[in-house]
């Protein structure tokens, strides 16, 4: 699963932002049944390798990890409004592909490396 930040806004590139950002979602994750194997930033935006209850829905999980992440975001971090107006942190949009077997080792590792140098699929 991928976010990107509104506006393309380069939000990540403060590490406490990724680092808040990180928490909140493992949280919510948790609290709703859902596992995040791994999570990866870049600058303006998130990628997220996830296992979750096939009964839900791609965009409830969307809804509850971009709500939950800007509203605390948004508390810790009250500059973020100034670059972000209109009260959204996230683009509407989101980005959702299920994985093989086979692809998995490669997907994890792509996201592990999300703002490195290496981050190639």
């Amino acid at each position: 699963m991928c976010f990107v930040v509104k506006y393309r806004q380069k939000a990540f590139v403060n590490p406490r932002v990724a680092k808040v950002c990180e928490s909140v979602m493992r949280q919510t994750a948790q609290l709703h049944g859902v596992e995040i194997k791994e999570i990866g930033f870049d600058k303006d935006h998130v990628h997220l390798l996830l296992t979750v209850n096939p009964t839900v829905s791609p965009a409830k999980i969307a809804h509850m990890l971009k709500g939950a992440s800007a509203f605390k975001m948004f508390r810790a971090f009250p500059w973020l409004k100034t670059k972000l107006w209109g009260g959204h942190f996230w683009s509407p949009a989101y980005f959702f592909d299920s994985v093989g077997a086979n692809t998995y080792d490669r997907l994890e590792e792509y996201v592990r490396n999300q703002g490195s140098e290496y981050h190639r699929f």
